[in-house]
């Protein structure tokens, strides 16, 4: 039992206070990519300086401009990877927005895995979503005839009270229902 809490403790930690796994994961491949890069620049130019006699002014020239692609190159890669597939979801969440609660995310093979986690748990919300808005349609319909109802009983000159009672006992069961539920 211990062990059980310090584990679910340490895992409220994590969730907290780092990032994902996942994108844990593509930030340490980012950074393992520039690393090796680098060290592919560095043995470049010491490879053109002793096989080609190149100066130490123009392999400086060259490691500069290998190092700015890089720099430029791989934010571009990985903003593509990560940020990408959000404002491809930042437009399908805006049709979803707009009523078409029938659509879900698509997941592509290559999204990252974080991403498809995120989409996962965002489709089962919209699910949970629409079966809700599909429950309140039918509760604000029965809300409505209920009290068509209880207001044409009551626009008689001799009404039933016990059955405008009944009446408005089951719409109350109906609402705390549908409360409990959502």
């Amino acid at each position: 039992m211990d062990r059980k809490y310090t584990v679910k403790k340490l895992d409220i930690l994590r969730q907290r206070y780092f990032a994902a796994r996942e994108l844990q994961f593509s930030i340490a491949l980012l950074v393992i990519v520039a690393l090796l890069s680098g060290v592919f620049l560095q043995t470049l130019s010491t490879e053109l300086v002793h096989n080609y006699g190149l100066n130490a002014a123009i392999i400086g020239v060259l490691l500069i401009l290998g190092y700015a692609l890089l720099v430029v190159l791989l934010p571009v890669f990985f903003t593509h990877r990560l940020i990408g597939p959000f404002k491809r979801l930042e437009y399908e969440m805006k049709l979803i927005a707009a009523g078409e609660l029938g659509r879900r995310l698509d997941i592509r093979s290559k999204d990252d895995l974080h991403v498809k986690s995120f989409i996962k748990h965002t489709n089962k919300f919209i699910s949970g979503f629409s079966e809700m808005s599909r429950e309140y349609s039918k509760l604000n319909s029965a809300v409505i005839t209920g009290l068509e109802q209880l207001a044409a009983e009551l626009s008689k000159e001799e009404y039933d009270c016990n059955m405008i009672r009944r009446e408005i006992d089951a719409l109350l069961k109906q609402v705390r229902a549908f409360r409990e539920r959502w």
